[in-house]
């Protein structure tokens, strides 16, 4: 299988993304994070189906998006050209499978068969080289990489593995080299002395019978021995039992003035645990008392209340109304002082803008038009100019350039346009504000109009009336003499009339909003006042600045504060010592009951007091031991049922037993002499009898020879069937075996720079070094442990490539290797992709690196 195009549908970081592989050695590089093992898991979830949440490892790479889960691959195999697709979480995902020659749809099940026995464990064991598990490789001998190569493509491998493993052991139990325990060592070592037997059995027989006689009349002396030993045995038991009693009775005459009517009820040991477990909680209550009292002292010394304290709990209720107004009040204050400055800020305003504006004659400012004398004021100006200019058109005039009425009628209108623009601005809420600044726009073009017009040579003088127009002049003077008395606009030019009216709205405005801000401030004001008013009963221990409203108001809020810390903390004191003297109470209940049940106790028992009751106790404690140990001697005197004779002493007894003794002793060593030669006779016997007789023998023999053979034949039988099944596995997986252990040797020794010259694969790996110097794996560095492991998965991969061409897929196997290490690496790999298509990812590329064999992922 060659791999040319992946198409990622939706997986981790990339979304409807081409990647094209154009090389059999294709390096893909990119930093940390840049995907690389993202594509690594796609190309083993397309190929082999995506892993559950339970087996993946690093997530399943769920896109974000609505991207579909999934993607494809297209690629190359026996000649043919491929695609699969798999998309969807559930079951590994749905695939697809094309024939790109001919254009068809094949079925999931041709896929299977294509890939086939190549499954995610059997790719990641021979076709993946990334992370090393360590410890996995030290434990990898060659019945681990048999079964690694052997259990691909061949049916039921695992269970003739199984048989033969069983096999060998069987056989090893049989039989080994140098072992001593096997079946066949032993019976091989039996059969060379049961032969050594058989050729000495031919000289001990006469010698055999003379011992048996002999064991027969030894037998007969010690028979009579052990009657005699046992009869002295028997005399001296019953002098030593004499003797043994003989103390119990002089014990027992020293008791006999010891009688159980002296036995006073009472005085056990119970009722001495009951006394001392009565004296034990009578001290531990009166320390508990002497406790308990001085905590309470030392409450009732600490419980006083301060005189704010004091006028604090005469004013709680009245205290607490007001400290439920003080969130309200707080926020009362904070709107008082902001009030105060947007006031003083509403003032300055009115100051500026007064001060900005023009005064009539008295030094006051005129009234602001309303929206119809602003409009008939500038009808009236505009009137004005017209009538003034038909005049000067009706008086006969010498063509010339009226520079001065120019610049009137032309300033008159471009102030017109100002205060449009100004009203209109002022108005910007209003929805017919946009017809002021049309307004504007057309009395500005009417102003440069006129004054271009009126520098023009004027032309000859018109038919009008010069007494009707003076006529109308003076109408027109006289209305807007009666808007400037109207108004207060003495002393003003007229010209000016429609510039100030801006100012005067604005002052008209500020002073609305001062007067109605003035008002809600002093509304603020007044309830601030009446709730500060409130405290005046508190004026001793409250001392605030009321001009100063949020500093006030934190005030009262820290002093109630402090009284109600100051209330809480009494009445804690003061249930504290309340519980303490009900504890007292209780501990001094307690005690007088235990000191009643003392009492109690001595006048039942007829005692005064605690050395009374322990003297008695100790009495009959004495006594019961006495008694215990009479009823006892009795008991041992009349159980050894032995005659006491009046007339014997311990002197008399103990001399006795002393003569029995050395009879007995005497005996015993006669019987032990005997004994000891007849053991040495019956052990010389027992030797003959177990070399037995010389034809006995050679049957012997005879019977262990033909079960070594049997032994021998079965040993045989399960050597040749472990090594017919090896043969048959050998054949059936193409002799890969050896291949790639000859291979995982060359591979080693090219990593490696000939550093090492061979690998020895037994229970577990070791490698020779070039100076023949043998080393374990586990002795190893990491890198060179590194480079084994890659010259097994070279091995392995180009062992099977011939009959399942999978790419081998690398992820940064080489970190840990030197510059010298890689570029052998890099060798190998060119090498391996001749036979197989190798992708090596990597985030480190060497500066040799050849540029075309480089697909960078931050060019995608």
């Amino acid at each position: 299988m060659i791999i040319k195009q992946l198409n990622i549908y939706g997986y981790g970081r990339w979304i409807d993304q081409q990647i094209e592989i154009q090389n059999p050695l294709q390096i893909i590089y990119g930093p940390n994070e840049a995907g690389k093992s993202t594509i690594i898991a796609f190309i083993k979830g397309i190929l082999f189906g995506f892993t559950d949440k339970k087996h993946s490892l690093h997530g399943q790479y769920t896109p974000k998006g609505n991207a579909p889960y999934g993607g494809e691959i297209i690629f190359s195999a026996n000649d043919h050209s491929y695609k699969v697709v798999r998309t969807g979480l559930k079951y590994g995902g749905t695939v697809k499978f094309y024939d790109l020659d001919n254009d068809v749809e094949l079925t999931e099940d041709d896929y299977h068969q294509l890939i086939d026995p190549i499954d995610r464990t059997a790719y990641d064991q021979l076709f993946y080289f990334g992370s090393i598990d360590q410890n996995a490789l030290y434990k990898m001998g060659r019945d681990e990489l048999r079964m690694r190569i052997q259990s691909i493509g061949v049916a039921g491998a695992g269970d003739w593995m199984d048989l033969q493993a069983d096999l060998d052991k069987q056989s090893a139990k049989m039989y080994a080299p140098r072992g001593r325990t096997k079946t066949i060592n032993v019976q091989i070592s039996d059969y060379k002395k049961l032969a050594d037997q058989v050729s000495a059995a031919k000289d001990n027989f006469p010698h055999y019978q003379d011992l048996q006689s002999q064991l027969r009349t030894n037998q007969v002396n010690l028979n009579k021995l052990q009657t005699q030993l046992q009869a002295a045995n028997q005399s001296l038991d019953d002098q030593r039992h004499l003797q043994t009693v003989l103390p119990l009775v002089a014990q027992l005459n020293d008791l006999k003035d010891v009688n159980a009517s002296q036995v006073k009820p009472k005085f056990e040991n119970d009722d001495l645990n009951d006394f001392n477990k009565l004296n034990m909680a009578l001290s531990a209550q009166q320390r508990r008392v002497s406790e308990v009292q001085r905590v309470v002292d030392e409450l009732a010394a600490k419980v006083s209340k301060t005189p704010v304290q004091t006028f604090y709990e005469a004013h709680r209720e009245s205290i607490n109304e007001l400290v439920n107004e003080l969130p309200k009040m707080r926020r009362l204050a904070v709107a008082l002082e902001m009030g105060q400055a947007q006031l003083e800020e509403v003032q300055q305003q009115i100051q500026a803008q007064t001060a900005g504006t023009a005064k009539n004659a008295q030094g006051a400012l005129p009234q602001p038009f309303d929206e119809q004398t602003l409009t008939q004021v500038n009808d009236l100006i505009r009137d004005e100019q017209n009538v003034q200019d038909k005049l000067s058109q009706a008086t006969p005039q010498r063509s010339q350039t009226h520079d001065e009425p120019s610049k009137k009628s032309g300033l008159i209108w471009y102030g017109v346009a100002g205060a449009l623009v100004v009203l209109s601005f002022i108005l910007g809420s209003n929805s017919f504000s946009w017809i002021g600044y049309v307004l504007a726009i057309v009395a500005a073009g009417w102003g440069w109009y006129s004054a271009k017009a009126i520098s023009q040579p004027q032309p000859t003088p018109t038919d009008e009336d010069p007494v009707e127009l003076n006529k109308q002049l003076a109408q027109i003077h006289s209305k807007l003499a009666a808007i400037q008395n109207q108004f207060g606009l003495q002393g003003i030019d007229e010209l000016k009339w429609l510039s100030i009216q801006t100012s005067l709205q604005q002052i008209v405005r500020l002073q609305e909003s001062y007067s109605k801000q003035k008002l809600s401030l002093d509304e603020n004001q007044s309830e601030y006042d009446t709730y500060v008013a409130k405290w005046q009963f508190a004026s001793d221990w409250l001392k605030f600045d009321p001009s100063n409203y949020s500093a006030t108001i934190e005030t009262i809020n820290n002093a109630v504060e402090h009284w109600q810390q100051l209330s809480a903390d009494y009445q804690r004191q003061q249930t504290a010592l309340d519980s303490n003297k009900q504890t007292l109470k209780d501990a001094k209940a307690k005690l007088d009951g235990l000191t009643k049940q003392k009492t109690d106790f001595f006048k039942v028992r007829n005692v005064g007091s605690d050395a009374d009751f322990q003297q008695q106790v100790e009495f009959q404690t004495n006594l019961a031991k006495k008694l215990e140990q009479k009823a006892t001697l009795e008991s041992q005197i009349k159980s050894a049922k032995v005659a006491i004779p009046t007339n014997v002493d311990q002197a008399t007894i103990d001399a006795t037993v002393h003569d029995q003794a050395e009879k007995v002793q005497n005996l015993q060593d006669q019987l032990n002499d005997l004994s000891r030669e007849a053991t040495q006779v019956k052990t010389e016997i027992d030797g003959l009898i177990k070399n037995g007789d010389y034809y006995d023998l050679r049957q012997q023999l005879a019977n262990q020879q033909t079960e070594i053979v049997e032994n021998v034949q079965k040993y045989m039988a399960l050597k040749l069937s472990s090594q017919w099944i090896q043969a048959v596995l050998n054949v059936a997986s193409k002799g890969r075996l050896p291949k790639t252990l000859t291979l995982a040797k060359q591979y080693f020794a090219t990593l490696t720079n000939n550093a090492y010259k061979d690998i020895i694969f037994k229970n577990e790996i070791s490698v020779v070094r070039e100076d023949d110097v043998h080393f374990p794996i586990n002795e190893l560095s990491t890198g060179t442990l590194e480079q084994l492991y890659l010259a097994l998965i070279f091995s392995m991969a180009v062992g099977f490539s011939d009959q399942y061409p999978m790419p081998i897929m690398i992820d940064d196997g080489f970190v840990n290797f030197d510059k010298a290490r890689k570029e052998a690496a890099n060798t190998m790999l060119k090498q391996v992709s001749q036979k197989t298509q190798v992708l090596y990812f990597t985030a480190n590329l060497d500066a040799n690196t050849d540029d075309k064999l480089v697909l960078d992922l931050k060019t995608l």
